[in-house]
């Protein structure tokens, strides 16, 4: 049977499940959990086992009927007992509903409470989706990159955003495959390499038809921070990065776009080769 316990929480109804539950149970407590819903629209539901022995077919088939129509009008759903049986009950009964629904023992009754009056996560973090304003595109002009560079266009070209594109120049390693990189100590001032990466960096731009509107820019340093830096600088909202393999040279570099994946304080777009 079902008893409806006392609740002083708005949008919280508490009930007691005992026995062996039958279609006559549902019949009376179904009408209270609907006007529930029409007041408050979704609710949370804590359900204290006691003595439980299930559902006879009929019962178990309307509750099964319920919980498919109103699965979007349930918040959280907080079940407390002691049974092993009854744990598995709940995580065997999660597989059809999307609402959040945890099992507690009998001595965390008031954690359950706590968790049903709690203020979800995805309502305080939930941001709405807004169109991309600046969208960054890090070149290192490899064929990967010109994967990467006909994304970002597209995805400027939809939404009418600013595309800029970075180059980071750092300091010259010989690639080996399967092996970690090798420092070359070539005798190249930082002003040349970077003189010679503005420049590749423009026939880049112009082979990839970037536009002339496109903002090119070069630095120095390590890629995946300096890219991750440089975003949160310029205010950017979508990087777009070639995502390499992983082998030899291609391993290394694959490994700036999961940094910048794992860093970054925006959305990140790899594009696969």
């Amino acid at each position: 049977m079902f008893e409806i316990l006392p609740v002083n929480e708005k949008g919280i109804l508490a009930v007691k499940a005992s026995g062996k539950l039958t279609n006559a149970d549902y019949e009376t407590f179904i009408p209270r959990l609907k006007e529930l819903i029409r007041q408050y629209g979704t609710v949370s539901l804590y359900v204290e086992l006691e003595d439980f022995k299930g559902w006879e077919a009929d019962a178990a088939w309307t509750d099964l009927r319920f919980d498919l129509q109103h699965d979007k009008d349930f918040k959280r759903i907080a079940i407390v007992g002691d049974n092993a049986l009854e744990h598995w009950g709940v995580v065997l009964a999660s597989f059809f509903t999307h609402s959040k629904m945890r099992f507690f023992k009998k001595t965390e009754a008031q954690k359950a409470w706590g968790w049903l009056e709690e203020k979800p996560e995805d309502e305080e973090t939930l941001r709405p989706v807004e169109a991309y304003r600046n969208v960054l595109l890090a070149a290192d002009f490899s064929r990967h990159s010109e994967r990467a560079a006909l994304r970002a266009r597209e995805i400027c070209d939809q939404y009418g955003a600013t595309l800029h594109v970075l180059h980071i120049v750092e300091q010259p390693a010989f690639y080996y495959e399967d092996t970690d990189p090798i420092l070359a100590d070539i005798p190249l001032a930082d002003e040349t390499l970077i003189v010679q990466a503005e420049d590749s960096l423009r026939k880049f731009a112009e082979r990839m038809k970037l536009g002339k509107d496109a903002d090119l820019e070069v630095q120095w340093g390590s890629p995946r921070w300096s890219i991750v830096s440089w975003a949160r600088e310029k205010d950017i909202d979508l990087i777009v990065v070639g995502s390499h393999g992983r082998h030899g040279i291609e391993r290394i570099l694959g490994s700036v776009s999961s940094g910048v994946l794992n860093q970054a304080h925006c959305d990140v777009l790899a594009v696969k080769p």
